[in-house]
């Protein structure tokens, strides 16, 4: 007779609701924040905005695969992995500090808070983030643990009360933007650099001197003028790293935004992996991402500003569209001013802001850009615009992504049949399955080295004499 266990946790009050209180101005110096966005990088320069307003922090590093276990034990069923990586990776910190700091569940919850993303995320996951670190919070004991939800609007409604210890003012948005340009070009001068250098081990070592540069610099409070400076040495560092000659296969990345940007454990460390495996891929810039967040909006908002029925909505969506395209333009004019110092093409960087406009014009025959969830019409556009350009072409998203599995795919099968060349794979990360799911990009790889080989052999074929 088959015994039947207890489930390890049984949640009660289930359709209570959970508390988030406001984190109070008098509060500010005893509260630590903790957080992690994406990946190290972001993390990294994102520390010097806190250091100058006088926040507490510690940073809770990389998401790592033991942190999917922790969001599966204590979030609810059938989530996308994002949610588990991120809300596991903050209710293992709470955990841990509970265990090695000899703090009470209360003590905690009035000594740290914890800043995240996944405030305004696609339909399938609308809302999810904040329910989802509330509900971890409260259901591993921590009730009432405050959480601080980081949006891309700059329009925060309703608006922060006064009374509020940390506010998403126009000056941490700057500064957040000007940290993920700055991520941004560090990854792309790895993506280029280390691919070919003949010292992997050294090469690593001066990214990280780099990074410890630009981050000195970034702190500074002089940092408009200290930080070109670090920006210049850095590109210089890079370029000066010793490399192989060598003709390597290209391969670009797409995908949902955490899968695609974490750069680590959350999708399986895959450029790295492509790195070692001798191929170079193309760097996730960010920076054309949020670019990308302002375009859909704003075109999907936009009519909302001509054929409002009161003068005061139209006011507003107006108003929303006119924020959203100087943040867009905000964050071009940064990207290409920072570049400019840090000239990526002295070491043969690849990273680029693609026209969205142009994007949209490709793909808009298979996809509407009306159609809201996820990159959207990008992914579509991107393998189209690729399609000649690389030798292999990845799509990566959670398990289960409604807008890239459930409708990108669907129409990718459509660009295949047009571009049967494109060398294309479609992942899903869940956070385990990893020697499955880096066996096919392997697949990948093999089928882009005979890609750049055969074009090789092409170019060694003399021509006939007249």
């Amino acid at each position: 007779m088959t015994s039947i266990k207890a489930p390890k946790f049984v949640r009660e009050n289930q359709w209570a609701g959970h508390s988030n209180p406001l984190w109070r101005r008098r509060d500010k110096k005893k509260v630590t924040i903790l957080y992690n966005m994406f990946e190290r990088r972001k993390s990294l320069f994102i520390r010097t905005y806190l250091e100058k307003a006088g926040y507490k922090y510690r940073d809770l590093g990389d998401h790592k695969t033991e942190d999917v276990h922790y969001g599966r034990e204590w979030g609810s069923r059938m989530m996308c992995n994002p949610v588990y990586f991120t809300s596991g990776s903050f209710i293992r910190a709470l955990l841990e500090i509970e265990k090695n700091e000899g703090l009470t569940k209360e003590q905690i919850v009035d000594q740290f808070i914890f800043l995240g993303g996944g405030g305004d995320c696609t339909p399938c996951r609308y809302g999810m983030y904040a329910e989802e670190y509330m509900r971890v919070a409260d259901d591993a004991g921590f009730k009432g643990f405050r959480i601080l939800i980081l949006n891309s609007d700059l329009l925060p409604y309703p608006p922060p009360p006064k009374d509020a210890a940390f506010k998403f003012s126009t000056m941490f948005l700057f500064s957040f933007c000007m940290s993920f340009i700055l991520a941004d070009l560090m990854h792309i001068g790895e993506c280029a650099v280390l691919p070919y250098a003949t010292d992997k081990d050294a090469a690593i070592k001066t990214l990280n001197e780099c990074d410890n540069l630009i981050f000195k610099a970034f702190r500074n409070p002089f940092f408009y003028f200290t930080l070109p400076a670090a920006l210049f040495r850095a590109g210089r560092k890079l370029a000066a790293i010793p490399g192989e000659k060598k003709n390597l296969p290209l391969i670009f990345i797409t995908g949902e935004v955490f899968a695609n940007y974490a750069n680590g454990d959350a999708n399986y460390n895959l450029r790295r992996f492509i790195i070692d495996e001798g191929a170079e891929p193309l760097p996730a810039v960010f920076s054309h991402r949020a670019r990308y967040e302002c375009w859909r909006k704003k075109t999907y908002f936009y009519p909302y500003s001509k054929y409002s029925e009161t003068k005061k909505e139209r006011k507003f969506w107006k108003k929303y569209c006119n924020v959203l395209a100087a943040q867009d333009n905000t964050t071009r004019f940064l990207f290409n001013l920072f570049d400019f110092f840090f000239n990526q093409k002295q070491f043969s960087g690849k990273g680029e802001l693609l026209d969205l406009d142009m994007l949209s014009a490709l793909s808009e025959p298979y996809y509407d850009k009306a159609i809201n969830g996820g990159e959207g019409n990008m992914e579509i556009a991107e393998a189209i615009y690729y399609h000649d350009k690389v030798d292999g072409f990845i799509t990566v998203k959670p398990f289960g992504c409604m807008p890239s599995s459930g409708v990108s795919d669907g129409v990718q099968s459509k660009i295949i049949s047009m571009y049967p060349d494109l060398n294309f794979l479609s992942i899903e990360t869940s956070g385990d399955n990893e020697v499955s799911i880096l066996s096919r990009v392997s697949m990948l790889l093999f089928k882009a080295k005979q890609k750049v080989r055969a074009r090789e052999s092409q170019v060694n074929v003399k021509a006939p004499s007249p």
